[in-house]
């Protein structure tokens, strides 16, 4: 909207000009940039995967496999700097994610994998991992990726919780009898890794796909230097404090006028913050509002409008864009938003490099 009004003006001030006649050549002076100045708009930016994951979106939506729970994500889990698409067919608990990665100029089916349509990211363990708890046992399983697509790297079962009623207790890696002790040996190394809940993060609406295809990703080149520093100023300045856990953040365009805001989430707790940093002229500006049950927010692109449900189904909704929120209902097209990156050091850099 800003950068709309902006070009407004300018185009005025040519008008006028032209109409003061042309005898006198006048010298033009470009204006200064403020925050409020991007590279380009998101939309400009082109990506080597967008068509062919818009394609398979399109695709699915049109398949026998689509419900009206699937969702889908982009997140890069091969750490090569290009997103892998993730789609959930649906919630189910034996729900696989249908994971797709590029691979040169072809995209590839690199992995089905998870339970409940979702599975966990390991960064710093280069793995992907779910587990599903039963009556009185834990089965699950961690990949990693092996040329190119996610291979099995160990399996596990244990029916502890059985004790009570009788059950011989097992351990198993591998489909293997092991001990306890092995058995958490086996495993230490995913355990004690951050992870973080990806796969179903967009609905399959129109504005959605729109979104996360041509907007979610495009940020680095739509940001100049001087705002990524700016946004990174801020993200340190939240990471110093000490009581601070389970943080995370994301950038995401709240009123889809090209110049996008930072959501963080301060934690996954119902009592948690966001946080959402915006940009004046010069200066960054903050707005507090409450989150979602995982610590985050949805975001309605159709209405612009960001929102956060509690445990009791209370839905308390805001604006940017200056959408009448007294009678919002969600559309087809939402997404989860604030928990895209961990609150790291690294992942600041990464995010806005």
């Amino acid at each position: 909207m800003t950068i709309n009004k902006k070009i407004s003006i300018l185009m005025a001030g040519a008008v006028l000009s032209s109409c003061a006649g042309c005898s006198k050549t006048q010298k033009v002076e470009s204006l200064p940039l403020t925050l409020l100045d991007t590279n380009m708009a998101p939309q400009d930016v082109e990506l080597k995967w967008q068509k062919d994951y818009e394609a398979l979106l399109n695709s699915f939506k049109n398949s026998e496999q689509y419900s009206e729970s699937s969702m889908f994500d982009l997140t890069d889990i091969t750490d090569d700097g290009t997103p892998e698409l993730i789609i959930s067919p649906s919630d189910d608990v034996s729900s696989q994610c249908i994971i797709y990665s590029m691979m040169g100029t072809v995209t590839e089916n690199i992995a089905n994998f998870g339970s409940y349509g979702q599975f966990d990211y390991l960064p710093a363990a280069g793995a992907i991992g779910y587990s599903y708890k039963g009556d009185g046992f834990v089965v699950g399983e961690y990949q990693t990726l092996q040329e190119g697509f996610f291979q099995q790297a160990v399996s596990f079962y244990n029916n502890s919780e059985s004790a009570s009623s009788g059950a011989v207790i097992k351990y198993q890696i591998n489909t293997d009898d092991v001990t306890l002790a092995k058995y958490e040996e086996a495993l230490q190394p995913y355990k004690e890794a951050t992870a973080f809940v990806t796969g179903r993060k967009y609905t399959f609406g129109d504005d959605a796909i729109k979104y996360a295809i041509y907007y979610s990703e495009s940020w680095g080149s739509v940001l100049r230097d001087e705002q990524k520093q700016a946004f990174r100023d801020r993200l340190s300045a939240v990471l110093e404090n000490a009581d601070l856990k389970d943080a995370a953040f994301e950038i995401v365009d709240l009123d889809l006028n090209g110049l996008p805001e930072m959501v963080v989430s301060t934690g996954i707790l119902t009592d948690s913050q966001v946080r959402i940093f915006y940009f004046d002229t010069n200066d960054v500006k903050e707005i507090d509002c409450s989150c979602d049950t995982d610590g985050g927010i949805h975001y309605d692109m159709t209405s612009k409008v960001f929102y956060a449900t509690d445990f009791y189904g209370e839905m308390k909704c805001w604006s940017m864009a200056g959408t009448d929120v007294s009678s919002f209902t969600p559309s087809e097209s939402s997404m989860k938003c604030g928990r895209k990156h961990l609150l790291t050091k690294e992942s600041i850099e990464k995010a806005f490099m």
